[in-house]
């Protein structure tokens, strides 16, 4: 057997204490061991000294440790994720004392969006002291809040941390639903820095006022869920953004077009509405700088149906760029008989007061496509359009209109996005709208060789999605993968 180092140190070991101890009683060995294994502590304590300072040396003279701190905060910050950006910024400053001098003395990196919440029954005190914590690490700088209420409320000391810096809220929202106790308490609140809100309003009593001081809003979000509805004191004049939607049984339905009415400065507007009352309908509301636009029709409860279109009668906004119309709330209530259909002349007498449209979009509208087509007549700058659930108005005649041929006067010529969802292409129409697609598409290799550049843009986008009827149309789907591979940008839902 071959002797190995560590053997033959052993046995050499073994003839050296054994003449060493030829003398000695078992007591003295005993106590050479005892002064031995004593040496061997004080050497590991000394190895781990001396690897300590190895170590430390090393990270004096490394490239990371000669970067200015502004340099290495602004690292962090690329490090760091908005979807995990709280065990991320707690891993950095968990690397050495000066990461964590670094992070702690930085307060933009504490101060990503928070989601305040209702921690385990048993943590509600340690929740708290964290939260303290990282709101304490974002100071003085704004924050956005999100409270996130749960069937167990939040601990009134997690609300008061919250509370407590109120002034520095960036923006605050309430979900699913804001108790009428935090909308109380939040009205009361200094909220110089907030910049967004977004309350869901449950029921309360009749002349319930309701007054927030936020003299640097700018996007607001009202979900009301009651009726009567409160007295609401905001400063709407300053909104910029504004999204409205009342529970469907509110006795009020002309209340977003009133709320609009306060709102002149609005670029973006999202509401929910029912039909509008006679009184409303006498006077147009003019909101010069809105450039976005969605509506959602809706039919309180006792109100009759009708085609919806009142509220855009009586809007004018001559600088809107994007418009988006959903009537699912009024099909799911829908009686045979009673849809909602709008007259030819409903949505391009507003388009005559809106006459920059570059975006529509529209769910379950029961438009035909001669409705549609005269819409887009009416809509020639339109770049972008959307169709969910509107069966009844894109079939052969619209598709032909969209097909782009030399010397034909075309619809919508700078046309470059199409969505298509719930709309089936039958058999019979496979071809035309495949053809529509080709005709409007084309590589880079044959725009260079166009002697006189098409009339029309080319597609940037190509959404589609049907149910089920794939394997019945296998020859569309196979043309409009021989689309794709030549380059059409085509989106499958």
């Amino acid at each position: 057997m071959t002797a190995t180092p560590f053997s033959v140190r052993v046995r050499h070991a073994v003839v050296e204490q054994t003449e060493r101890t030829r003398q000695s009683s078992k007591a003295d060995i005993e106590r050479l061991i005892e002064e031995s294994e004593s040496r061997i502590v004080s050497l590991g304590e000394l190895r781990e000294r001396e690897r300590a300072c190895v170590a430390a040396l090393k990270y004096l003279i490394s490239p990371i440790r000669t970067l200015p701190v502004e340099l290495l905060v602004e690292i962090f910050g690329l490090a760091i994720h908005d979807d995990t950006h709280i065990q991320d910024a707690f891993r950095i400053s968990h690397v050495c004392s000066d990461w964590r001098r670094a992070a702690h003395g930085t307060p933009g990196l504490w101060t990503r969006a928070i989601h305040v919440n209702t921690p385990a029954i048993d943590s509600d005190e340690v929740y708290a002291d964290g939260l303290q914590n990282w709101l304490a690490r974002s100071a003085p700088l704004p924050v956005p809040i999100t409270w996130c209420e749960t069937e167990r409320e939040i601990s009134c000391r997690s609300s008061e941390e919250v509370l407590r810096i109120a002034p520095r809220w960036r923006s605050f929202e309430a979900k699913p639903k804001s108790p009428l106790w935090l909308v109380k308490k939040f009205a009361q609140c200094n909220l110089e820095s907030l910049e967004e809100l977004s309350l869901d309003i449950p029921s309360v009593d009749p002349g319930t006022v309701l007054s927030f001081t936020v003299p640097r809003l700018r996007k607001l979000g009202l979900y009301i869920n009651s009726d009567p509805l409160p007295i609401l004191v905001m400063p709407w004049a300053q909104l910029a953004d504004f999204t409205f939607n009342c529970s469907s049984h509110c006795s009020q339905p002309d209340i977003a077009f009133d709320v609009l009415a306060q709102c002149p400065n609005l670029s973006r507007a999202s509401v929910c509405t029912g039909p509008l009352s006679p009184r409303a309908g006498k006077h147009t509301l003019v909101l010069s700088h809105l450039r976005a636009l969605s509506v959602h029709f809706s039919r309180p409860a006792g109100h009759a149906a009708n085609n919806g279109a009142s509220f855009l009668d009586n809007l004018s906004a001559p600088v809107l760029e994007e418009v988006c119309l959903h009537f699912g709330n009024l099909m799911s209530h829908s009686t045979p008989g009673t849809e909602v259909h709008w007259t030819e002349a409903h949505f391009p007498a507003f388009q005559l007061r809106t006459p920059n449209l570059t975006a529509l979009e529209l769910h379950f509208s029961k438009l035909t496509s001669d409705d549609l087509m005269t819409v887009l007549h009416h809509t020639p700058c339109l770049e972008r359009l959307t169709l969910r659930y509107c069966r009844h108005c894109f079939d052969d005649a619209l598709i032909g209109a969209l097909c782009y041929q030399d010397g034909v006067q075309l619809l919508v010529p700078h046309l470059h996005s199409l969505d298509l969802d719930g709309i089936t292409i039958n058999k019979q129409s496979a071809d035309i709208f495949v053809s529509m697609l080709a005709s409007r598409w084309w590589t880079d290799a044959e725009a260079i060789s166009h002697l006189v550049p098409p009339a029309v843009t080319r597609w940037t986008r190509v959404g589609y999605r049907s149910f089920g009827r794939r394997r019945s149309q296998t020859g569309f789907w196979a043309l409009m993968r021989d689309l794709e591979r030549k380059g059409l940008p085509l989106k499958w839902y």
